[in-house]
């Protein structure tokens, strides 16, 4: 595990790990850093790298759907993997849905793949998926996964840090699915704005919001500013029973 996976591990700074140590979650918690461990004591490759060689091994090349249950066997029976899943999967492909097949959307955090993929095979020859993903092996894991899902026209993967990447955007999107690093959401949510990016409709998907994550901050921030309307969603986080939520605001305009 890279020190870029081993932080987002706990998603961010706001609680840290001190939220993962509580009774409830505790056994998940050791059980992440003795595979981490394990993974070091061998010289494993990066956890996106073995997600890659998984999927290449078990799905079907041009296969979407297939590459997306060998992602989730991985993650089920392997190591963990910081994907959104399958139960949130199914909240972000209703909006999806909801924004049409030619939507734009853009998310930040692409990991491995997964969820640049669910969204992606649900869009028509006009839609696209824009991704943003700070770290080197996950780009590299995540654009040959893409390509294997026959998705590679549909969705770009771009290299950089959100805060850097942002103020290059142009044009609107229609939904944007906020699933990097917890405490980077406002800011990253208030840059979004600053650049017009969003028009009235545009939705903001924001995964992992549940208490364990300290989402205080954002989840005042899109309640109370008076730019959207927000619903919470309950679900789990990815793969376990841990309680979680995902936060879907639409811009007023």
């Amino acid at each position: 595990m890279t020190p870029d996976e081993s932080r987002k591990l706990h998603y961010g700074s706001g609680m840290g790990m001190l939220g993962f140590l509580k009774p409830a979650h505790i056994g998940w918690t050791l059980g992440n850093l003795r595979d981490a461990a394990i993974d070091k004591l061998r010289g494993s490759a990066p956890r996106p790298e073995q997600a890659r060689l998984h999927v290449e091994a078990h799905a079907t090349r041009g296969d979407p759907a297939s590459v997306l249950a060998a992602l989730d066997d991985f993650a089920r029976n392997r190591r963990f993997l910081m994907n959104v899943g399958p139960e949130k999967g199914q909240l972000l492909e209703a909006e999806v849905d909801r924004a049409g097949p030619e939507a734009r959307i853009l998310e930040l955090g692409c990991y491995c793949g997964y969820s640049a993929i669910l969204m992606a095979r649900r869009l028509g020859a006009g839609g696209s998926v824009l991704s943003i993903e700070k770290s080197g092996h996950s780009v590299r894991a995540a654009r040959t996964i893409i390509d294997f899902a026959g998705l590679s026209h549909a969705v770009e993967v771009r290299q950089g840090a959100s805060g850097d990447c942002i103020p290059q955007l142009e044009a609107h999107f229609d939904l944007i699915f906020l699933d990097h690093w917890k405490d980077l959401y406002e800011a990253d949510l208030r840059a979004i704005e600053a650049k017009q990016l969003l028009r009235p409709g545009s939705v903001i998907f924001a995964d992992n919001v549940g208490s364990l994550f300290n989402p205080e901050d954002y989840l005042r921030y899109v309640r109370e500013c008076g730019h959207y309307d927000s619903r919470s969603e309950e679900s789990h986080i990815e793969y376990t029973q841990l309680p979680d939520r995902a936060e879907i605001s639409v811009f007023r305009g």
